[in-house]
This record gives structure tokens, sequence and C-alpha cells, in this order.
């Protein structure tokens, strides 16, 4: 269900956390996640644009299914703020707010992030890059650094790999994308819970 339309907010310098803690204010919750390969951490978000910078963190949990992909934020206390979801049929974004559930409809996850939030999130490979590997039949480039880890380049995002644990499993990734336009840096940590993936 979605409320109806309105202005579409901006984020300025300064006022990520406030947007969150405004949107985790919202009294609709969202459904649950479609079944699918799970993870879930942590993460830490820096925006930066020619006159803003802005941080935010907290836990997130990514559900894959096959070509479907859903990205939660949350509050640190859990409550989820946005929603992304992707796949053959576009991509949606979903947020609480006072009234209901806000959703905008686009055909790319990222143009669909940098209008409604202000930020593009790395959605559309963010589901191979938790497993430690590029998203086929796409150009990139794999690189391995000097302490062990991997860097990969895609689909202009530079994802930086810490080496695998113990049982092979990644567990860090650094997401980050330059300042495209108007369309801010980002840089996105997620650390990942013991367990988490396939």
């Amino acid at each position: 269900m979605s409320a109806a339309p309105g202005p579409r907010p901006v984020l300025t310098s300064g006022r990520l956390g406030l947007a969150l803690c405004l949107l985790a204010a919202g009294c609709a919750s969202l459904p649950a996640a479609p079944d699918g390969v799970s993870y879930e951490g942590r993460f830490a978000l820096a925006v930066d644009g020619t006159d803003r910078h802005q941080t935010a963190s907290g836990r997130f949990a990514l559900t894959v299914a096959g070509s479907d992909v859903t990205l939660d934020l949350s509050t640190p206390l859990g409550t989820t703020v946005a929603r992304v979801q992707s796949g053959p049929s576009g991509a949606r974004l979903t947020v609480p707010t006072a009234g209901g559930l806000r959703t905008e409809h686009g055909p790319d996850p990222e143009a669909l992030s940098q209008q409604v939030l202000g930020w593009a999130l790395p959605m559309s490979g963010i589901g191979d890059w938790i497993e430690g590997r590029p998203v086929k039949d796409r150009p990139y480039r794999l690189d391995p650094a000097n302490d062990g880890a991997t860097e990969l380049q895609q689909d202009g995002w530079t994802i930086r790999f810490d080496p695998r644990g113990p049982d092979g499993r990644i567990r860090r990734l650094d997401m980050s994308r330059p300042q495209q336009g108007e369309a801010p840096a980002v840089s996105l940590r997620v650390v990942l819970d013991p367990g988490a993936g396939s």
C-alpha cells in the first residue's frame, strides 16, 4: 500500500541522521522479506557532496532470491527505515512515514535511491559482491591488495573485500562510488554477522 504522492524529500547537509530518525517514528511496518539467501549485519554510511557531509549507521538485512534482491536498512535498535527491492520487473523503494508506507517505483535501483534518498545504494551488484565475486557478464576489474584483501571495480563502484575467514566466508565489504555530477560520493561499509549467507 502506498501513501498519497507528495514532494520527494531532499536530504541536505547534516540531515541524513534526522531523516532516518523521522522515518523510524512512522507507525507502519514493512512485511517480511521474501525467502532466499539471507545476510545480516551492521552498516556504516558516509555521503559526501559539494555541500554535504552525512553519516549514518545501523543494521542491514539482505535477501537474495535468484535475480530478486531485497535490502532493508534499520536503526541500531532494529526499526526498518528503508527497503529497496530490485529484480527483472524494476526497482521499488519503500519507507515508513507517519501516515503509512510510501513506495516509489523505477527501472533502476541506484537511480531510484538517488531520487528518493539523495544518494545511491549499490543494489545492482550487491547480491554477488557480498559473496566476494563480480556480477557475471558485466565488465569488471579485480586486483589483489598488499594486505591480502581484494579490490573489485564494477558498475562505477569500488568494492574492497577483506580476507575470508576460516570458514571461507566474506566478513566485511567496503563499497564506494565517487561523486558523479550532482550525485554525491557514497561510502558504505557492511560487516556481516557470523553465519550469514549460503
